[in-house]
């Protein structure tokens, strides 16, 4: 498997274009057309991180963090940065990064935390699914619309929610006349006005597979030219969004719950509110979500679980009764990797999860 192919099952998994606007995802550094060696897992790029990829022959590494996430006008090796990226060079290593598309996805990091939690009744805590669906409508004679349709959802069109081949289909005429000495017709003769019985065809599709898409369309379609209208919608994902609300099965005090989360191997910084109090309704995000405690409240959660907490948050939370779990970033977003390797081994795949990460402890 090439590291664009990689890239593109990463992309089926958790869609790059679920990344929100000022995030960087995807192929970061390195060489696309190069053969997977193998794939190491972590959060982050560190020093640490590229020499066990380089010493377990891994030639991609795949983190949570982008090593560039905001735009750079130069490499300096006197900087961390640069080194970073001068060592993956040299080692021949590609950087691949899923960020906040692997937060909002569905089956992605904080629905791996909710799964983990044994939350039930899990949704999206910030509607921040993207908008990122075509419709594909095309005009085929109705001798072929079956062909036309098997390589539309042969390419991925087609999918809604937990449904695949999915489309509708209308019957009608469709008129054409073909420039005499510069077109060659399917149906009919040049210079005549024809008529044929056609469908029109309509599907989804998300807009990162629409080259493919429309290539399939145009490889099974007999017309020389094929008409086709290609629409962006405003439909969002369901289930796609920065963070989670869940349930508990049963209400438990808050004390339970943190010891739920420390048996996770979750590192817990603090906690706030009475270790007696109940809890059942939970919100988390993954990673720093501190500014997402307003919409934890207004949800009316028991809880919030999330790392790095701001001041002003923890106050206004207080005031208003949702005790909270502040844990550190590492050991939070570290619980998805495991899933990844899984899967990526499933696909060919040799797949690690580093354990190169802070060195947390607390004093006596």
């Amino acid at each position: 498997m090439k590291v664009s192919r990689l890239v593109d099952l990463l992309d089926q998994l958790y869609p790059l274009a679920l990344a929100e606007d000022w995030d960087n995802v995807g192929l970061i550094v390195g060489d696309s057309k190069a053969e997977v060696t193998g794939v190491l897992l972590a959060l982050d790029v560190t020093r640490d991180v590229l020499q066990d990829a380089a010493d377990c022959g891994c030639n991609v590494v795949v983190t949570h963090h982008p090593v560039i996430f905001k735009s750079i006008k130069r490499i300096n090796q006197a900087e961390l940065q640069g080194a970073l990226i001068a060592q993956a060079l040299r080692a021949g290593i590609s950087l691949v990064a899923l960020h906040t598309n692997l937060d909002s996805a569905v089956g992605g990091l904080n629905d791996t935390l909710c799964e983990a939690l044994g939350l039930v009744n899990v949704k999206p805590l910030v509607d921040s699914g993207r908008e990122r669906f075509y419709k594909l409508a095309v005009f085929v004679p109705a001798t072929h619309a079956d062909r036309v349709r098997e390589a539309l959802f042969a390419a991925g069109a087609g999918h809604v929610s937990n449904y695949d081949q999915c489309s509708f289909n209308t019957a009608g005429t469709g008129t054409f006349r073909g420039e005499v000495g510069k077109t060659n017709p399917f149906l009919g003769t040049p210079g005549q006005l024809e008529r044929a019985d056609e469908i029109k065809i309509e599907v989804i599709l998300r807009r990162e597979i629409a080259g493919r898409v429309v290539s399939s369309m145009h490889g099974a379609h007999p017309y020389e030219e094929v008409a086709f209208d290609l629409i962006p919608l405003h439909n969002k994902e369901n289930g796609t969004g920065l963070a989670r609300m869940g349930k508990l099965p049963q209400p438990e005090t808050l004390a339970a719950f943190t010891t739920r989360v420390q048996a996770l191997g979750i590192f817990v910084k603090a906690v706030l509110g009475a270790p007696d109090r109940q809890v059942q309704k939970v919100a988390l995000c993954s990673g720093a979500g501190s500014d997402f405690c307003t919409s934890a409240l207004s949800q009316g959660a028991d809880v919030y679980l999330t790392a790095e907490l701001k001041h002003h948050h923890a106050l206004a939370a207080l005031d208003k009764g949702m005790a909270l779990v502040e844990t550190d970033h590492y050991t939070l977003e570290q619980k998805h990797w495991p899933k990844l390797a899984q899967t990526l081994a499933s696909h060919g795949l040799k797949a690690k999860v580093s354990d190169r990460g802070p060195q947390l402890w607390r004093q006596p």
